[in-house]
């Protein structure tokens, strides 16, 4: 299902030669180390100091709907045609059908950038449909967090093979790829494959689409392990790791760190 462009990609980087220590069935290297095991999102966080973490788990604090809302939209408008597809039931009317459920309630930029994404999705599902087959994805598969140290469960947007794909909104790539480490590892330690590379589907706000290949080696891994145990400490210690100078606009906890009244 990927553009030809993602294949030449990843033969460029030879991801099927890499040597990596830090693989998700080493349980005994990645697995916990502290009782606390955050969530993905968590891990991936936009706040670079991770303060929205402590806003949640300490201050019990809710997070802002608009942007949420927004991701969770376009997310849905991808992974619907999939969800079909892989049943071989795809058509021209249903898939006029599910672009409507998509879009109820949805309007002003999001709208545009949904219709867009649905039908980008759509595409690419239904070269498998009119070819006879059923696309390998797997859409939101569950596998288990806790052998790598995070929560019980992990659900990566689609899983092609064994090859992790995450949606994000915006310019999310720099944090996605510690989700891709998160899955390739979740996976990994699941089936005992080998995961090396994941791949990052970046909407704008207009709806376009771009595709970027994470290499998952070492380094990465090493990344995330990192960032896991520092999020984890932070819970169980629940200290305060103060607002970032660079906060996002688009973080859905934003509002507590500009002076709005905490709701909990």
């Amino acid at each position: 299902m990927f553009p030809a462009s993602v294949w030449e990609k990843v033969r460029a980087l030879g991801a099927g030669d890499l040597v990596v220590e830090l693989r998700g069935w080493r349980w005994g290297v990645v697995g916990p180390r502290r009782s606390f095991m955050p969530c993905v999102y968590e891990v991936c966080s936009p706040c670079p100091t991770r303060r929205d973490v402590y806003l949640r788990r300490v201050m019990g604090v809710r997070a802002g709907g608009g942007v949420l809302r927004a991701g969770r939209a376009v997310h849905e408008a991808f992974l619907t045609p999939f969800r079909v597809a892989v049943s071989r039931e795809l058509s021209s009317e249903l898939l006029s059908s599910l672009k409507g459920r998509v879009l109820r309630g949805v309007d002003g930029w999001v709208r545009k950038a949904v219709s867009r994404v649905f039908d980008y999705a759509a595409s690419l599902a239904s070269r498998w449909v009119i070819d006879g087959r059923s696309p390998p994805v797997s859409v939101e598969p569950c596998f288990p967090g806790s052998p790598i140290g995070l929560s019980d469960v992990v659900r990566p947007d689609l899983v092609v093979g064994v090859v992790p794909v995450e949606v994000v909104l915006g310019n999310g790539f720099g944090r996605k790829r510690l989700a891709l480490a998160a899955y390739a590892m979740s996976i990994e330690a699941c089936t005992s494959t080998p995961v090396n590379y994941g791949v990052v589907l970046a909407v704008s706000r207009e709806g376009s689409a771009r595709w970027r290949v994470v290499l998952v080696d070492d380094a990465l891994r090493r990344e995330f392990l990192d960032v896991r145990d520092s999020v984890a400490r932070l819970v169980e210690e629940g200290d305060d790791p103060g607002v970032a100078d660079s906060c996002p606009d688009t973080c859905p906890w934003g509002w507590a760190c500009r002076g709005g009244t905490l709701r909990m």
